[in-house]
């Protein structure tokens, strides 16, 4: 093609994460990917200040377009802009308090592992279209090659869930992706109003004009990256450290592997069998409250993490 396709996001801290498995979930014609990661964990509690920082690094690739991040080198004056366009947390009672960390994390999971480079994250859209208001978490592309040689473009719809129960982050990935399919004309009118700035080369977003919007001779799927935070099971408080690490790992991966039929049944039941699934597992202490200290401690521009509020419970 020519054109090489480049990760918005820094590969370098990726490593915080460790991978615990990557499942088939064969249905429906398609290897639906399950994978599970899990952060590094010390004195018992999961590296939060490690995530915080890999997170505060990728904040402006995350927020601004290409173009953007081009033409202004990454300063602390530009990370305050990037924090700026995160949503306050203004109550404890707000349901979806902190919900963005999920959005980001589904960012840098599609980019760093499924190697799918983002078109579009939610909060961009958002500071570019104010109707922008539901639609995908994110958009991301990549190209597959079939069997004959040819270049299929896969367009990535994002949905990020970070919920205590499992089984509920689960069932409402589902239901917002049936809602995506049946309503969301939105995205595609945006990617032909923003395409050109969101790369910076000219023939690049031609190229994917030509895919997306073009006289539909180029082949294109739709798939769909899902990622879901937790709240572990194990609570390991008779653990030492090492013992911990050991069986934390492996109690969430029962947890996990446990929903693989649950998600068969989730596509049979929304009859969607014909698209591509690729789920991204995260466990954290407390899923609800540790994601809001994470993200409130974001929107107040903190430049190191504080433990204060996760260690008092």
């Amino acid at each position: 093609m020519g054109v090489n396709f480049e990760n918005t996001s820094k590969a370098n801290g990726f490593n915080i994460f460790e991978k615990l498995t990557s499942e088939n979930i064969s249905y429906g014609g398609h290897n639906n990917a399950l994978n599970l990661y899990i952060l590094k964990t010390h004195d018992k509690l999961f590296s939060y200040d490690k995530l915080y920082k890999y997170v505060l690094d990728n904040i402006c690739q995350y927020v601004f377009d290409r173009r953007k991040n081009l033409a202004e080198a990454e300063s602390k004056t530009l990370i305050l802009e990037a924090l700026e366009h995160l949503r306050n947390i203004n109550s404890d009672k707000d349901s979806g308090a902190g919900g963005e960390l999920g959005e980001i994390l589904l960012y840098l999971f599609l980019e760093q592992d499924l190697q799918a480079p983002k078109l579009f994250s939610k909060v961009e859209l958002k500071t570019s279209s104010n109707d922008y208001i539901k639609g995908a978490d994110g958009i991301h592309f990549k190209f597959r090659t079939n069997n004959a040689g040819k270049k299929i473009l896969q367009l990535i719809i994002g949905e990020a869930k970070i919920k205590n129960e499992l089984k509920k982050g689960i069932e409402e990935s589902f239901t917002s992706i049936n809602k995506y399919i049946s309503t969301n004309t939105q995205d595609i009118k945006l990617l032909d109003t923003h395409l050109m700035n969101q790369l910076v080369e000219d023939d690049e977003a031609e190229i994917l004009k030509k895919y997306l919007l073009g006289d539909n001779t180029e082949e294109k799927e739709t798939i769909f990256g899902i990622f879901i935070g937790y709240s572990t099971d194990y609570d390991g408080s008779d653990d030492d450290n090492d013992n911990y690490k050991q069986n934390v790992k492996e109690a969430n991966l029962k947890q996990v592997l446990g929903y693989k039929q649950k998600i068969i049944e989730e596509i049979k039941k929304y009859n969607i069998s014909n698209y591509e699934f690729n789920f991204y597992f995260l466990p954290f202490h407390n899923a609800l409250k540790d994601r809001k200290v994470i993200m409130d401690q974001l929107t107040k521009k903190e430049f190191n993490f504080s433990w204060g509020d996760i260690r008092n419970g």
